[in-house]
């Protein structure tokens, strides 16, 4: 049973269970495990050769920690042997005499323990692993027989030697005694003094110390000092305390030679001489004998504080009071009265002994100057063997008092028993072997340290737990939202015969879906955060499994369809050479995967998905995304099935083409060397002022020019782009399947090559400048900002003539940087030999535009021109505000006269724009004449005009004669007006006031209107150029039928008709009496008829009125009266042709 228990505590048992359990978790979940694709302990190969690295790993791994410990062992070993033979030879000569004798024998017999130990070892922890303690106390003060009395397991005792072994060297005033649980070091009484050789013991022993040090973490683990109660009985003066004081010193040594605090039990022993011992505790059983029976003190605070003699006092009095408290309890169980009496007296012979004990510990432990205070863990009483007399301090004392001599106590018989030792070595002293070596406070530190240790173990624990938990939930919402992503992928298939825009269109969502899918399982450029991590990623499988998906989606949708799109465009394209090349290239590359060209097919994807989707850019750049991803880095496209009758039918038609067109074609379609992204910008170069610009197509000025036809692609193509494109032309004769060309050929095809660049590098220019148009202006004000930023210092027009002689003037001229590069491909084409021939046409075109810029700054003739914008813009400012201003104005005129010389298209902008101009200056004079004349009328003059008679023939009010001759009087308000604003533009000799030539206000003819009427009603009126109106006029009025007498008044001026004779008189409006008109007529019985009345300054204009004048000459007007039955008739005959009588003006007129 023992070699079972022995087998199981060893340390290679459970590291061996520990390899069982990996080997079994390796053969069971091996073939779960995978890294990526690959799989290594999927096979039983795998797995036995995974166990077998185990295995090998921990054998190498036991046999190094065993030979490292044996090595460590026995170098120890070694050194406490042979530390012997140092001692001697280093304390002289008679030392070494006197230990001759002796030193083979105590060398070879602590060779013969320590191979015994090294044996037993093998299965549990070695010699330095063990806890060493050294026993100090005076001879005879029971420290062997607390050892043999403690119930620990001694090896040498086994194998038939004695349990202890005398030391040798530095430890010969030792016995050494190995437990299977610690080593301890038996002091000899001489120890304590070193009487017998003081230099050579203190020497030998000192040097075991420092042999200890070095060897041992803990050199010693504790130190156990006895003093037997019979010691303590006889302390009595300064010699009774030179023990104490002896333990003293060598606890000092201890501390200062092994340079580190260690842990003191003081251990009172032959407490069975207190007489009363073995009564009181006869009745404890082997458990309650075993137990510990003292004192420990707290450990000391982090301050060291906590002094172990100032709570001793307080803590042996506990100890007492509790032996006080079972001596009831024990009396009742003594068997007579002699045991009664031992029993009742045992707790008074302690205290008898407590004096003593509390003088040494004070002499021993207490605090002095010199040195440091030993530690004192704990203060326990113990009785190995029951020998000797008790002795009964109580009536001793007794005696001593009363002169008589002590009856002696008798020996202890019966077996001798352990008392309070087994517990006390195995739970006390032995537990805090860790402690040595610790200042006060540590072992509080070494407990945080290790609860803080066990608390970042639980928190990585937890942590890592958590982080699984975190990682499981983040992937399963990852899983959730790749499956979200692919919710979005359209069911059904696709729609084949719902024409191209449906059948890309819903493709386009099935692409869009598995790609957000992919790039949500594993988004590209990324790590892969370690909250996804902790072995349960799942972001890269499932972005494989959709990966593989997508690519088959684009295998068995786009491309097919790409194909289809490209055999109808070939279909379609069969009369356009340059287009049909391409295409057919192409179609040929989705057949052949050695030939694929991905630039060359997402070019032609690209333009055939522009005829698709011609107004959505997105779609087109998602299908082109789409396409790029099928076809690399790595190629994933599967080769497609072609329509070989289509192929032959095509190579049939281009080979009736003219090559210089096919390869143009390829060019225009490729672009080598041009960077799409760098082609110029309108908005970018023309500025903020650009906007005076907009483009008769439609396309926005953001929208970039050709980049083919640009400084930078010029110099490329000429440079060797269009020889290398001809060389790949004829390289790629499987296209067409015809025969290389020869040299003299080549060259020819490259010159026709040329000629079609250079012909549609002229139309592209000319045709972006044609489509600019400047921007419609309806304003005075906008046509002079207009102008004003085509002139001035930021001008778009000069900003856009730089543009266009940058990309057309000088062009065969190659920056220094790039002649080397161009020089090069100059001695391998007959086209780069000859740039500036190349450039000639281009440059000759475009001659008249770029000479304008010519001239230093200031001097070009496109400054003349933006002078000229410039004075045009003030005056068009001065017209907008208010200034007069002609439409013939001077700088109007002069920038119509630069419109004439200046090339097109700038000759017509400026042309246009002056043209504009003047209509809208003259435009905005007729809205100045109208305000004018709307000043010059005065706000009074709806007030005067309106409802008022004479302007209004039924107004009941009159206007004033004084406010009428104010606003159409000589010198009047309309008066003033029309010769101020009116005089010499107004050709008043017809019968309707016109404009002069070149003064038309446009918009203004009301206001001319309105002059007119005021004109002829200051003529009627004021015909005698007085300031206030006057009309001079006759009346006649015949005899009237059945009227006697007839009577008429006029502002005071009398006309009477008597006896059937006609009456004429002269009169004048307004009259001597203005307003009255009075008219009385009497029948012929002398009856009186109604009377007319009519008053205000125009009553006589009222009257007339009433009458219904008409007119019956030249000069003549009759107005027929109705008074009652009878009518009266007047003949009225105005002075002048120039009346009022007859006018409509004043009816007409209204006011501004």
């Amino acid at each position: 049973m023992r070699f079972v228990l022995d087998f199981l505590r060893a340390r290679y048992v459970a590291s061996a269970a520990v390899l069982g359990l990996l080997a079994i978790l390796v053969w069971v979940g091996g073939p779960y495990l995978s890294l990526g694709r690959w799989q290594p302990f999927a096979s039983v190969s795998g797995r036995l050769l995974a166990v077998a690295v185990l295995l090998l790993a921990w054998a190498g791994w036991r046999y190094v920690r065993w030979r490292r410990e044996s090595t460590k062992q026995q170098r120890m070993a070694g050194d406490l042997v042979g530390q012997g033979a140092t001692a001697e030879d280093a304390s002289g000569n008679d030392s070494r005499a006197r230990a001759a004798q002796e030193q083979v024998r105590l060398r070879a017999r602590f060779a013969e323990a320590m191979a015994v130990l090294r044996r037993r070892s093998r299965n549990g922890p070695g010699l330095h692993v063990l806890p060493w303690y050294l026993l100090i106390g005076a001879p005879g003060s029971g420290k062997s027989t607390l050892l043999q009395s403690s119930g620990l397991d001694f090896p040498l005792k086994e194998h038939g030697n004695q349990a202890a072994l005398e030391g040798v060297g530095g430890t010969r005033n030792c016995d050494w005694w190995f437990a299977d649980q610690a080593v301890f070091l038996d002091s000899a009484g001489r120890y304590t003094t070193q009487d017998s050789d003081a230099v050579a013991d203190a020497g030998a022993w000192h040097g075991f110390l420092d042999l200890l040090r070095r060897h041992r973490r803990q050199p010693l683990n504790g130190v156990i000092v006895t003093v037997s109660v019979a010691e303590l009985l006889e302390l009595d003066g300064d010699a009774g305390l030179s023990h104490a004081r002896a333990v003293r010193h060598r606890l000092d040594e201890l501390v200062d030679k092994l340079r580190a605090r260690v842990p003191v039990y003081l251990v009172v022993t032959k407490c069975d001489l207190v007489s009363g011992f073995a009564e009181f505790f006869a009745d404890l059983d082997a458990a309650g004998r075993a137990q510990v029976w003292g004192l420990s003190f707290p450990q000391a605070d982090a301050a060291g504080q906590t002094d172990p003699l100032t709570l001793f006092p307080a803590e042996l009095e506990r100890l007492l009071e509790r032996i006080d408290r079972c001596v009831l309890e024990r009396l009742h169980r003594a068997r007579d009265a002699r045991e009664r009496a031992t029993v009742l007296s045992f707790p008074q012979q302690l205290r008898l002994l407590q004096p003593a004990l509390m003088e040494f510990v004070q002499a021993a432990f207490g605090r002095h100057g010199y040195a440091g205070q030993p530690w004192l863990r704990g203060v326990y009483l113990s009785s190995g063997t029951q020998q000797g007399h008790p002795i009964d301090r109580v009536i001793s004392a007794v005696a001593r008092h009363f002169g008589v001599a002590a009856a002696g106590l008798p020996p202890a018989v019966g077996a001798p028993r352990s008392y309070f030792l087994p517990r006390l070595l195995k739970e006390v002293v032995f537990a805090e072997a860790g402690l040595a070596g610790s200042q006060p406070g540590s072992a509080r530190r070494r407990r945080l340290l290790q609860l803080a240790c066990w608390a970042v173990l639980t928190a990585a624990t937890l942590g890592v737990l958590s982080g699984m938990a975190g990682s499981y939930t983040r992937n399963v919402r990852l899983i959730g939202e790749v499956r979200d992503a692919l919710d979005a992928y359209p069911p059904g298939s696709l729609p084949a015969d719902a024409g191209e825009a449906a059948f890309y269109s819903k493709a386009l969502q099935r692409f869009d879906a598995l790609a957000r899918a992919r790039d949500v399982a594993l988004p590209s450029g990324e790590s892969i955060p370690w909250s996804r991590r902790f072995g349960l990623h799942q972001g890269t499988a499932l972005a494989r499994d959709v990966q593989e998906a997508y690519l088959r989606d684009l295998n068995g949708a786009l491309l097919p369809a790409l194909a289809q799109s490209l055999r109808r465009a070939l279909e379609q394209s069969s009369n356009d050479p340059q287009r049909l090349y391409p295409l057919l290239k192409g179609y040929l590359m989705l057949g052949e995967p050695a030939r694929r060209n991905v630039m060359h097919l997402a070019t032609l994807a690209g333009t055939v998905w522009r005829q698709v989707f011609p107004q959505d850019a997105a779609v087109r750049a998602g299908l082109n995304r789409h396409l790029r991803a099928l076809l690399g880095p790595v190629d994933g496209a599967r080769a497609l099935p072609l329509d070989r009758q289509q192929i032959e039918q095509t190579r049939a038609s281009l080979r009736t083409a003219e090559l210089p067109a096919l390869v143009y074609g390829g060019l225009r379609l490729t672009q080598p060397g041009v960077d799409p992204g760098q082609a110029p910008r309108l908005d970018r170069r023309l500025g903020l002022l650009g906007d005076v610009f907009e483009r008769r197509s439609g396309l926005p000025l953001s929208a970039p020019l050709p980049s083919l036809f640009t400084r930078q692609a010029f110099q490329a193509q000429t440079g060797g782009g269009i020889a290398r494109g001809v060389e790949q032309f004829l390289a790629d004769d499987w296209v067409l399947g015809t025969a290389p060309l020869d040299p003299l050929a080549r060259s020819q095809l490259e010159r026709e090559v040329l000629a079609l660049y250079q012909r549609d590098y002229i139309a592209a220019w000319d045709s972006m400048l044609a489509d600019l148009v400047l921007r419609p202006v309806t304003q005075t004000g906008q046509a002079s900002a207009v102008a004003a930023k085509l002139g001035g210092p930021a001008s778009p027009l000069k900003a856009l003539l730089v543009l266009l002689r940058e990309h057309t003037h000088a062009l065969g001229r190659t920056p220094p940087a790039k002649a080397g590069a161009s020089g090069t491909a100059a001695a391998d084409t007959p086209v780069a030999a000859e740039p500036d021939l190349a450039a000639e046409p281009i440059e000759r075109h475009f001659e008249p535009l770029n000479r304008l810029l010519d001239g230093g700054p200031g001097a070009s003739p496109l400054d003349e021109t933006l002078a000229a914008l410039t004075q045009m813009s003030r005056t068009l400012l001065g017209a907008a505000a208010g200034v007069a201003a002609d439409q013939n104005a001077p700088a109007l005129l002069i920038a119509a006269q630069q419109a004439e010389q200046l090339p097109p298209p700038l000759g017509n902008w400026m042309a246009a724009l002056s043209g504009r101009g003047r209509e809208l200056t003259a435009s905005s004079a007729g809205e100045a004449l109208r305000n004018a004349q709307r000043q010059a009328a005065g706000r009074e003059c709806a007030l005067l005009v309106s409802g008022r008679f004479p302007f209004v023939p039924a107004g009941s009010n009159d206007i004033p004669l004084r406010d009428f001759a104010e606003v159409f009087g000589p010198g009047g308000r309309m008066d003033r007006f029309a010769q101020q604003a009116l005089l010499g533009k107004v050709d008043t000799s017809g019968r309707r006031w016109q404009w002069n030539a070149g003064m038309a206000a446009v918009g203004a003819d009301d206001v001319l209107v309105r002059a007119q009427l005021a004109d002829e009603i200051k003529q009627a009126f004021f015909a005698g150029g007085g300031a206030q109106p006057q009309v001079a006029f006759t009346v006649s009025i015949p005899p009237q039928a059945a009227i006697s007498r007839l009577q008429l008044e006029v502002d005071g001026q009398t006309l009477e008709v008597r006896d059937g004779v006609r009456a004429t008189q002269q009169m004048t409006w307004p009259g001597p009496a203005p307003g009255l008109v009075r008219l009385a007529a009497w029948d012929a019985s002398g009856q009186a008829l109604p009377v007319r009345e009519y008053r205000g300054p125009w009553a006589w204009f009222r009257a007339l009125q009433a009458g219904r004048l008409r007119r019956s000459g030249d000069l003549d007007y009759t107005a027929s009266v109705a008074l009652g039955s009878a009518t009266v008739r007047m003949d009225v005959q105005p002075a002048s042709l120039r009346h009022p009588f007859a006018a409509s003006a004043v009816q007409r007129f209204s006011c501004p």
